[in-house]
């Protein structure tokens, strides 16, 4: 299994991709833009991409939108520290397959976002 992690913060990112390797065996890409994640998709495969919404240029919604608007089908979680219900709200109308809230509990965070990731990877591709 191979997640796409995207967040405009590279201390987050490195964070994120340590816990999720070492810890639940998730193996990980990560890019600093939405911009740069897309470049990615188009030529790369993977199973996840987990987003940030909060980021220069394009935010999270808006590179959901535009991955949808390529047709690309791959889930999508949003992880963010945006707690707001609309953000929530307006992810799923637009695609995401799940919305994971970060927070002050490193280990809490990353077992919901990895229990999101295989939850979805299970439902779709049959893993």
């Amino acid at each position: 299994m191979k997640v796409l992690l995207v967040d405009d913060d590279p201390a987050f990112l490195e964070l994120s991709k340590t816990f999720l390797e070492m810890f639940h065996d998730i193996n990980s890409d990560t890019v600093d833009s939405a911009g740069e994640a897309l470049r990615k998709l188009e030529k790369d495969s993977y199973d996840v991409v987990i987003s940030d919404y909060d980021m220069p240029a394009m935010d999270g919604i808006t590179f959901l939108k535009a991955i949808r608007e390529k047709r690309i089908t791959i889930p999508f979680i949003l992880f963010t520290g945006m707690g707001r219900e609309e953000v929530m709200h307006r992810a799923i109308e637009n695609g995401a397959n799940s919305f994971v809230q970060k927070g002050v509990d490193m280990k809490a965070q990353y077992s919901e976002l990895s229990k999101q990731i295989y939850q979805i990877v299970s439902n779709t591709a049959g893993y």
